[in-house]
């Protein structure tokens, strides 16, 4: 039997082994990415969001987390961007955002990657079995990007195929200072939210001001059960706490990012 030491090198090398990708700073700034600056006040959302998680991941097993939204475009990736950047200026605290965010991918290009390369779905279907030439080091942050690019593929096979199974399955094997931040579909958009969501310890829903509904964030929650919703973040806040009254978890607005 393979060791968790073992296993994880079979997926990723170790961490400072990662091939890098310089970002500049106005990339960042391009692409709304402030999780990585301390020192910045739009940065405060994102670390009084980093305290909601590690609290939590204190509480009880976590190293898989999701961040869906019910509808495309209120900000989710925005969001797990940001939250990865967060969680990585903790210290000795390893990140991996993925991509699986499958027909729709956001994440390389919040980055400055290539518009094309190795992605997730290569690695799922068997083209590139090797996770080391599909991941990328931000700069030198203790953060890793899993990057995915649109394939005419037929993503809930591949999700929920044997290789689906086993990439949840080695992802839990990485150390336990690491966490694995995943950039989920749309809950509405099919099934796919649903199959990864079976193997997550917990999930983000991203809801926006005046256009998420109660029955929409009801209803997100329900079909993700039994996986343990972790909180809400309120994104493009404008004058109200949601489209009608209700509330959930922890809410941060950040009027006019996506």
């Amino acid at each position: 039997m393979n060791s968790v030491n073992t296993v994880q090198a079979a997926l990723f090398p170790t961490i400072d082994r990662i091939q890098p990708i310089e970002v500049l700073p106005e990339q960042f700034d391009s692409q709304n990415i402030v999780g990585f600056r301390n020192a910045d006040t739009r940065a405060r959302p994102f670390k009084l969001l980093r305290a909601q998680i590690v609290r939590q991941m204190e509480e009880r097993e976590i190293k898989l987390i999701g961040v869906t939204s019910a509808a495309p475009n209120v900000g989710k990736t925005f969001v797990a961007s940001n939250m990865a950047a967060a969680l990585s200026r903790i210290a000795d605290f390893d990140v991996y955002l993925m991509d699986l965010d499958l027909h729709r991918p956001a994440v390389a290009g919040r980055f400055g990657m290539e518009a094309e390369g190795w992605g997730i779905h290569d690695f799922l279907s068997g083209e590139q079995p090797d996770m080391g030439q599909i991941a990328r080091r931000i700069n030198e942050e203790r953060m890793v990007v899993v990057p995915g690019y649109r394939r005419d593929v037929a993503t809930g096979e591949l999700l929920s195929s044997a290789a689906g199974a086993q990439l949840f399955e080695r992802l839990r094997t990485l150390p336990k200072n690491s966490v694995v931040i995943v950039d989920m579909p749309p809950i509405f958009a099919d099934d796919d939210a649903v199959i990864i969501g079976r193997h997550l310890d917990g999930f983000v829903l991203v809801v926006e001001d005046g256009k998420t509904t109660r029955k929409q964030v009801h209803e997100t929650i329900r079909m993700l059960s039994p996986t343990p919703f972790m909180g809400a973040v309120l994104n493009r806040y404008r004058s109200q706490l949601f489209a009608d009254e209700y509330g959930y978890g922890f809410a941060y607005g950040y009027g006019g990012y996506y």
